[in-house]
């Protein structure tokens, strides 16, 4: 993201992994995550008022509204965010919180936010990506493969630049926060997949994103575009004996008792990013809005480097408990590899210099870590 020094921070119409199968599009595979009780964490740590920063002489409120759960995955960080702001303002910025949709779906509350009926919220990627598809390159299958990577790209200024240009087709709000509810992988029903041979003719689920389909198809695999809510009966039945899914999603929808393997392999990220309307932010008392985001930007890392780690593990050992085997590929590079063509595609003369960039970027991270 851009850090605390920067007043607008970061974060397709291809497909809800949530809803009831997705919309058919040509951009990378964009999600809206499925909201459900966070395995149990320990309580986030807060300090005393912060003496530094402003005066906190105006008591300001603010609505933050979003269509999931309070409590599940992604509301860990929210939640996190907004008891750090109070605490730390000693009382004086206080939330009036409305999760679970009370307010509207992601659609109807992202209108609200640029509107201005209601302050703040958060929404998955195609809510953005509407307005401007450059973010589309967030979910380029096996770019971003790690929280450790998303993390760090999320704090490049190749993404910064991407995020300023959402915004600016917006025109009304701040993209200021992201959250994500699980790394996609690969689950199967007859055997595991350990390399890029594995992969060969398997009949592995899909949204509708010519994305995705392509590089699956790369991978030697036969995609079938199967919604969401049909995910469980068609792995029983046969119709297909794999799909790309995230530890959360495996233990919520139960898919333990349809699969037998669960491998590891980053495919994607599942994102969702906060935004706040412009008038509100460019309204509040000096310093009041670089505070907010400084406690943002540490609740952030705290969800990237040990929030969701935690959450995914827990996961895991819920799988395990199930009878599921996860595996590591023996060679995570060669997935990457196969699907070279379609990176050659995404970049391709005419590409916009934004997405080339960002990609160069998250590339160096990799080869660093």
């Amino acid at each position: 993201m851009k850090r605390i020094t920067a007043i607008i921070l970061s974060l397709a119409m291809v497909f809800a992994l949530t809803s009831c199968g997705g919309q058919s599009g040509t951009g990378a595979p964009q999600t809206s995550a499925p909201e459900t009780s966070a395995p149990e964490t320990a309580a986030p740590e807060t300090t005393a008022p912060d003496t530094t920063g402003p005066s906190f002489d105006e008591a300001v409120k603010l609505t933050f509204a979003t269509a999931g759960k309070a409590g599940s995955l992604s509301a860990l960080m929210y939640e996190n965010w907004m008891d750090m702001v109070t605490e730390r303002s000693g009382g004086k910025i206080t939330f009036d919180y409305q999760p679970g949709g009370v307010l509207g779906n992601e659609g109807e509350l992202f209108q609200q936010i640029m509107d201005g009926v209601i302050e703040a919220g958060g929404g998955g990627i195609a809510t953005y990506t509407n307005y401007n598809t450059l973010a589309e390159v967030y979910q380029l299958p096996f770019l971003i493969n790690s929280y450790e990577t998303e993390w760090a790209a999320l704090q490049t200024p190749e993404w910064d630049a991407i995020i300023d240009a959402v915004e600016e087709s917006i025109g009304s709000v701040y993209i200021c926060g992201a959250v994500d509810v699980g790394m996609r992988h690969i689950a199967t029903v007859d055997k595991p997949v350990t390399c890029l041979a594995d992969l060969a003719g398997l009949k592995i689920r899909t949204a509708s994103s010519n994305v995705l389909i392509e590089a699956l198809e790369d991978l030697g695999a036969n995609p079938i575009v199967v919604g969401y809510t049909e995910v469980y009966s068609a792995l029983s039945n046969g119709i297909v004996n794999g799909e790309d899914v995230n530890y959360m999603t495996a233990v919520v929808q139960s898919h333990y008792e349809v699969t037998k393997y669960f491998t590891e392999v980053g495919m994607y990220p599942y994102p969702t990013f906060l935004c706040f309307n412009k008038d509100f932010v460019d309204s509040l008392p000096e310093g009041y809005w670089d505070f907010m985001q400084e406690c943002m930007d540490e609740a952030m890392e705290t969800f990237f480097t040990e929030t969701i780690v935690g959450a995914d593990a827990e996961y895991r050992k819920t799988l395990e408990a199930n009878g599921m085997t996860v595996y590591q590929l023996e060679d995570p590079d060669a997935l990457r590899e196969a699907i070279q063509p379609l990176y050659d595609e995404y970049t391709a003369q005419g590409t916009d210099q934004r997405i080339i960039d960002f990609i160069a970027a998250v590339e160096s991270i990799k080869a660093a870590q």
